[in-house]
């Protein structure tokens, strides 16, 4: 063999082999685009819409034109206008066995700088996908905001406060629940949440059926 093509050789067997994308690094398509596809399933107007969830039209329209990231109270409550959970805005994730996210690589569902809400962001614990049989997110809520809700759906919640101080009121009942403090509630009782106090607030959130 010639040195020439020993080199070549070698060469060909140190190359590296490409490198899977993730699962945060695979395409979703907007929030927005999304939304609108659903109304026009439901063929609803825009302002049809935006009467059932109790915005406006035009916060609707800068949502659907992903010009605005809408606040958790106002996402559900558009979901629940439009019969559909949060998870069925999102692409289906592709099937494996196991999915693990990294600490930066989860969905995320709204942004403490967005210009429309309260100020939370919940990060996807479970890919989002309509065959899911329950949600899991990590629910960062900034303080001096308003309560995210008032909601009820079907369901049970469960859930766990990481960081922070969680302001829960469920049925007319206030609940202080502190770091490493959990709860349990039926989720169609009546219920609204926030930070309590100036520190923002983390839990960890569960619920089963998907409806959020």
């Amino acid at each position: 063999m010639s040195r020439r093509t020993s080199r070549i050789s070698n060469a060909t067997a140190a190359a590296p082999r490409p490198r899977a994308p993730t699962v945060a690094e695979l395409p979703l398509p907007a929030l927005g685009r999304r939304l609108r596809y659903f109304r026009r399933v439901k063929q609803m107007t825009l302002n049809d819409l935006a009467e059932a969830a109790g915005c406006s039209g035009s916060l609707l329209s800068r949502v659907e034109n992903d010009l605005v990231t809408p606040s958790l109270t106002t996402l559900h409550r558009l979901c629940s206008a439009l019969g559909v959970s949060v998870a069925a805005l999102m692409a289906e994730a592709e099937e494996r066995p196991c999915i693990v996210y990294g600490p930066s690589e989860r969905p995320n569902q709204g942004r403490v700088e967005a210009i429309e809400g309260d100020g939370s962001v919940a990060e996807s614990l479970v890919p989002p996908a309509n065959s899911r049989q329950l949600e899991g997110f990590v629910i960062t809520l900034a303080a001096n905001r308003r309560m995210c809700g008032p909601f009820e759906h079907e369901g049970e919640e469960v859930g766990y406060v990481l960081d922070g101080e969680l302001q829960l009121v469920v049925d007319g009942v206030t609940y202080a629940i502190k770091q490493g403090g959990s709860f349990f509630f039926r989720s169609d009782l009546p219920h609204s949440y926030g930070a309590k106090g100036r520190q923002n607030c983390r839990v960890i959130w569960i619920n089963t059926p998907p409806t959020f």
